[in-house]
Formats: C-alpha cells, sequence, structure tokens
C-alpha cells in the first residue's frame, strides 16, 4: 500500500474509530512515516544525548542491503497461514513466509501494539497489519516464491513484490497474478476489506463495550464512504489527485474528525526535532552523486533537554519496539527454526 492508505485512509479509520482528531493524525502520520524512515542516522554522535535510530525501509526494495532484509517480514510482508485459500496457486507451491490477509501474526502484532496505548506504536503496527493484505502471496525476502511471468518480472529480482512493480499498492488498480488459481486482483476489494479489519480492531479498542450492531453500521459507513472515495478503476493512475481531495473531504465531515486532513508531510518531525549541517552533498537526498560525497552531514538535536518528547524520537523508539515485539511473535511461529541464506 502507498499514502493513500498509510496516511490518508488509515486517519479516516482512526477518526472513525473513536479517536480524536490529532491523535488519529499521529497514527496516520506514523503509519505511513515507515516507508520514509529509510536513512539510518547518528544524532549529537559522541555526545551523551547521543541516539541512532532503525530504518522500516530501504530506499529501493530493488536494491536493498542485505542485512536489513529484516524489515520485509517485520514491517510490510508479515508471515501468514501458507495453507489459507487466498494463497493457493496454480503451480501447488507453498512458503512458510507467504503473506496472508488478517493471519494471526499480524493480528498478535497489532494487538501486541494497542495493548501499550502508544499512538506511534498503533501507526506502525496498522500498516504492518494492513499490508497483509495488499502483500498478500509474496513473501518478505529474496526467493523465487515471488516471481511472477512476463517480460518485466523476469528482468526484476525475487524480493518481495518487486516483480509486480507498484500494483499491489495502488488502490483503484485492477491486475493478473498468473501465479494463482484466481489470477485477477481487484485492489479496491482488497483495499476495503483492510480497512475494515482495521476498524474493527481500532474501535474495539477505543470502545470495548461497542456493541455488534453499532460496529457492524459503523463498518458499512465506512466501506460506502472509501468506496465513493476510491472511486472508479485507474489503471494508469492518473486520478490520484482527485481520489486525495475526497479522502480530506471526507476528513471534514463529523464522522471523520470534523477537522480537514493536512496534505502529508514527511520532513516535519526530522525538521522539528532535528538540526541537519550539510558538508558537501545533502545525505538526505535522492540525488545519486550523493553515494560519492566523502563528507558526512551532521545531525543534532535542536532541544537536547527534551527530545524524548519529539514525535520523530517517539516515532523511532515504537519502530524498535515493534521490531523486537514482532520479531518475538515470528520466532515462535513461522521463523521458528528457520535457516535463511545471507544476502
Amino acid at each position: 500500500m502507498d499514502i493513500e492508505f498509510h496516511y490518508y485512509m488509515t486517519y479516516l479509520i482512526a477518526a472513525k474509530a473513536g479517536f480524536g482528531a490529532k491523535d488519529a493524525l499521529t497514527i496516520a502520520t506514523a503509519c505511513y512515516y515507515v516507508d520514509d524512515n529509510d536513512m539510518i542516522l547518528q544524532i549529537d554522535q559522541g555526545m551523551d544525548s547521543a541516539y541512532r535510530n532503525y530504518i522500516s525501509q530501504t530506499k529501493n526494495i530493488l536494491k536493498p542491503r542485505g542485512k536489513l532484509f529484516r524489515i520485509y517480514p517485520l514491517f510490510h510482508f508479515i508471515p501468514g497461514d501458507p495453507l489459507s485459500p487466498t494463497a493457493w496457486r496454480k503451480d501447488g507451491k507453498m512458503h512458510w513466509l507467504n503473506t496472508t490477509p488478517d493471519s494471526e501474526n499480524g493480528n498478535r502484532i497489532l494487538n501486541s501494539a494497542l495493548a501499550t496505548e502508544n499512538l506511534y506504536r498503533i501507526g506502525v503496527a496498522s500498516h504492518a497489519y494492513a499490508d497483509t493484505w495488499a502483500h498478500q502471496n509474496f513473501v518478505g525476502y529474496f526467493d523465487a516464491f515471488n516471481a511472477l511471468k512476463g517480460p518485466l518480472s523476469l528482468a526484476l529480482p525475487n524480493i518481495g513484490h518487486a516483480g509486480a512493480g507498484r500494483n499491489p499498492d495502488r488502490p483503484a488498480l485492477v491486475w493478473q497474478d498468473k501465479r494463482l488459481l484466481h489470477e485477477q486482483v481487484d485492489n479496491k476489494t482488497r483495499f476495503l476489506e483492510a480497512a475494515e479489519h482495521l476498524l474493527r480492531k481500532l474501535g474495539r479498542h477505543v470502545d470495548r463495550t461497542v456493541t455488534d450492531p453499532v460496529m457492524n453500521e459503523k463498518v458499512r459507513e465506512l466501506r460506502q464512504d472509501l468506496d465513493w472515495a476510491i472511486g472508479e478503476q485507474d489503471p494508469n493512475n492518473c486520478w490520484k489527485e482527485e481520489r486525495l481531495a475526497r479522502y480530506r473531504e471526507l476528513s471534514e465531515t463529523a464522522a471523520y474528525g470534523d477537522r480537514k486532513l493536512p496534505i502529508y508531510d514527511g520532513e516535519k518531525w526530522f525538521v522539528d526535532a532535528i538540526d541537519e549541517k550539510v558538508r558537501g552533498l545533502r545525505n538526505r537526498s535522492e540525488f545519486p552523486l550523493v553515494r560519492l560525497d566523502p563528507l558526512e552531514d551532521g545531525y543534532f538535536w535542536k532541544d537536547r533537554q527534551n527530545f524524548k518528547q519529539s514525535p520523530w524520537y517517539c516515532f523511532q523508539e515504537a519502530v524498535k519496539t515493534h521490531q523486537q515485539d514482532a520479531w518475538d511473535i515470528l520466532d515462535q511461529s513461522n521463523m521458528q527454526g528457520l535457516e535463511l541464506p545471507e544476502l
């Protein structure tokens, strides 16, 4: 899933579940920031206030860092039930790390985050849980199990859904996964199912006394509203901006927080917390020649006395805790006893 679900729809889901607008915004920002958090930084290096973050995504899934493959099954491709009917393939193959929707592992990871009451943890875990729908039938590792048929997929490494490109992440796309018994994939159907399940999880967390009829009505309204906001099929993703406008329009209604959702700002948490001293080429840049620059930029807390209260720090701590909790859960289930080759 991309920003449409992980930020815009997640905000609407959290608000519909009963979180206030401010808390829903924190959850949604943390949910999508999982994908933006792709650079290891040393803050206040050599000082008592020194801090080093973990990443939750690589800059390019086609060129991942071998030792950091841990991030895929923990944050984006939670291993599920290899026997699930959603995973039935023409070749009959199964994989112990295959991602399946609403898996027991996905539920346990989200439940663990909800139990902490930490909004950043809830956002991070919501990302991983929702991705069990979009990333189903792919494993978060380099494996031929991920390979699709066709000249484009043959030219790409079998990492996650690299061979399918962005197809699994676009909410208004219908595409073909020729590995499956049922080839046609309707992302809108998958995304609406993910939204429903996430609403039920968050809604029952906010109000443990909510009755089934009340929750079912919330689900019906959410699905109806998101069905309208996603709209018709969009094979080339041409109408993304129109969809974003409709998500924001919904956010202004009483059912979704009664406050217009801000456009996502992936720099705000970082800029609010950290001073960046550029030396040579800016390290936090997409410019290809950055890798050849021998000079390392410096990063320093703007408020050394209170940096632990900053959203950026809170998010980074949530990433670390999520990683440990998710690993502990998977190490007792799908990953138990597995010996994966080093890449």
